[in-house]
């Protein structure tokens, strides 16, 4: 990881800028970083600016370097891991100042918020919000109205997921938070991969002081959107998270989330075939448990076990045929368990799920170990 800037303890409270950072993750911003870092420079130079680079593949961080070196922005690259929100959890993890924004170096967030999110800050919030929410602000007309209904669809859920707290913009990507409020969480955040605010909000433990102000979101300065639909399915996973307050492992949620889709196709060609086309209960069952089966598998190909991803047609193959079998097993194990239980006096109704359950953790453990080896 390339950090240049000293590290051992933060700046001074002298000049309070020379204790902010502004944080900007970037994934292949050639086209926008120069552009961006022109309209930050005005309030960039007062303070250290660090660049979360997630192994761009194209120039964005030579174009970022000469652009920060013409217009006098102290500028600091630090190598991050796949994933938004893992980008800025490392880059709060690696620097020092006590106050740390952060908003998109593809041109969206308007730079304008950021002294205003600092004065926030300054004035006793733990939690400064660039918020589309709130009166004032305004999104660029640039956007699809699907986007929109799916970000309007999605803030609303993320809303109810973080409840008691109220925050009208939890999926909002442009904040600002003092130091001492993220290194409450440090030690237990998890994050699914995206959205950062609304998984740092999930693991705080105590009452924070959250203040919103209008964003001018606009259209992107250049570069291609990151929002595709593994993103979408990780920040569904993460309103799961959210709402069972972190009491079960986000990947085994997705696991899960996954396996109840799965069943609902199960069912639905079942019924398909069985009043519709009209054949027996016990013939109609083969094809839909097939095609549950491979669905489950990619879907967890694409989403849940995203980071082991099998590509090309024989590791797809392969991985198949794989799943198929520790599918297998993870049924014998459901039936077995199941019929133990019950055959221990328990009623039909409380051994069935226990069977169920049973069969779920193998089938998620073997296919973790075997099919993706995620982790390893």
């Amino acid at each position: 990881m390339e950090r240049q800037p000293n590290a051992q303890e933060p700046p001074g409270e002298q000049d309070p800028h020379a204790d902010e950072a502004i944080l900007v993750p970037v994934l292949n911003e050639e086209g926008a970083i120069g552009k961006f870092l022109a309209q930050l420079a005005p309030t960039a130079r007062k303070r250290r600016v660090y660049l979360l680079d997630s192994d761009s593949t194209d120039g964005t961080v030579p174009e970022a370097r000469d652009a920060a070196g013409r217009l006098g922005v102290d500028l600091h690259v630090i190598g991050c891991p796949p994933g938004l929100a893992e980008s800025i959890r490392t880059g709060l993890a690696t620097t020092v100042e006590s106050r740390v924004a952060v908003l998109d170096g593809d041109g969206q967030h308007d730079t304008a918020i950021v002294d205003t999110l600092f004065e926030t800050l300054r004035s006793g919030a733990d939690l400064a919000v660039g918020s589309r929410n709130v009166a004032g602000a305004s999104v660029s007309e640039d956007w699809p109205w699907y986007r929109s209904w799916g970000a309007n669809v999605l803030s609303w859920l993320a809303r109810t997921a973080i409840l008691p707290r109220r925050l009208k913009d939890p999926l909002a990507g442009c904040f600002a938070v003092k130091r001492a409020a993220w290194n409450d969480v440090a030690d237990h955040f998890d994050t699914g991969g995206y959205k950062f605010l609304l998984d740092f909000l999930a693991a705080s433990r105590r009452q924070l002081a959250i203040v919103e102000s209008p964003l001018v979101f606009k259209a992107r300065i250049g570069g291609t959107s990151k929002m595709a639909l593994p993103v979408f399915w990780e920040v569904l996973v993460s309103l799961e998270y959210c709402l069972l307050r972190g009491r079960i492992p986000r990947r085994w949620l997705g696991f899960g989330s996954v396996g109840a889709l799965g069943m609902v196709t199960d069912m639905l060609l079942t019924g398909l075939l069985l009043n519709i086309v009209g054949i027996p209960f016990a013939w109609a069952r083969p094809l839909p448990v097939l095609v549950a089966m491979t669905q489950n598998y990619a879907m967890n190909n694409r989403f849940t076990f995203r980071d082991a991803e099998r590509k090309g047609t024989n590791a797809l193959t392969s991985g198949w045929l794989l799943y198929v079998g520790c599918q297998t097993v993870g049924a014998v194990t459901n039936w077995g368990v199941s019929v133990l239980v019950y055959a221990l006096g328990v009623p039909w109704f409380l051994a069935l799920p226990t069977g169920v359950l049973a069969g779920m953790v193998v089938n998620f453990v073997t296919a973790r170990r075997i099919v993706w080896r995620a982790g390893e």
